[in-house]
């Protein structure tokens, strides 16, 4: 059996005596299925999965990534100028003292954050945030700003996400499946329940001194950095 990354899935699921079904549980997915094709190498897992499985079973990045690039026979990420990369966006909208936050209901991310999504391959990343931004809340958007950038370590690469600002917008109020959107002021978020690093990204996209949000993980230790 190849040491690829599917197989290392394979091993800690079997290391702790956990069936698909029960192992799929553990880390908030729907089926079995999901499973079976990232131990089989057809699937990825998502950042918000990885953070979950690193914390579950106390596991290292360098481990279970640089060493299977190692191991291969390729570059590690650092030593290599080509690398896997997923694109995301993000967008702060403001209507006074009032900012729109999604209310996410999964398990493996829950709490109060901006509306926003994965970038389609060609896409641009304006088209992008608008598009997504219409999905989830309903609203046009118009005339998004780039304020920043954030970022954090992959499989072989990173994942990147293009934070986006604006106060121009039309359209009626929606909700999707992903959770509630709701305008909040600014001085009752420290009443609600946020994501984890939702301070940060806030201070990364409202200030003139900071442009990027980046994830250092060292030892299965996930510290922001803001630059």
């Amino acid at each position: 059996m190849s040491d690829n990354f599917g197989d290392k899935i394979r091993k800690i699921r079997l290391e702790h005596g956990m069936s698909q079904e029960e192992f799929a549980k553990e880390l908030g997915y729907t089926s079995k299925s999901t499973v079976n094709k990232i131990e089989k190498g057809v699937n990825d897992m998502s950042q918000d999965k990885l953070e979950l499985l690193f914390k579950k079973y106390d596991l290292e990045v360098d481990d279970l990534f640089d060493k299977l690039a190692e191991d291969m026979g390729t570059k590690v990420i650092s030593e290599d100028r080509t690398e896997r990369v997923e694109l995301a966006v993000l967008c702060l909208i403001e209507d006074g003292n009032k900012i729109l936050l999604q209310n996410r209901v999964k398990e493996d991310w829950r709490g109060y954050t901006l509306p926003g999504g994965h970038v389609e391959k060609g896409e641009s990343f304006v088209d992008a945030v608008k598009r997504e931004i219409k999905e989830e809340t309903g609203l046009v958007i118009k005339k998004p700003k780039l304020v920043g950038v954030k970022q954090f370590p992959i499989e072989h690469g990173r994942y990147v996400v293009f934070l986006f600002k604006t106060n121009k917008f039309t359209g009626t109020l929606e909700s999707s499946l992903e959770g509630k959107m709701e305008w909040i002021e600014y001085n009752d978020i420290k009443n609600i329940n946020t994501v984890d690093d939702f301070e940060e990204l806030l201070k990364v996209m409202n200030s003139r001194k900071y442009s990027e949000f980046q994830y250092i993980v060292k030892k299965n230790i996930w510290k922001v950095v803001l630059k």
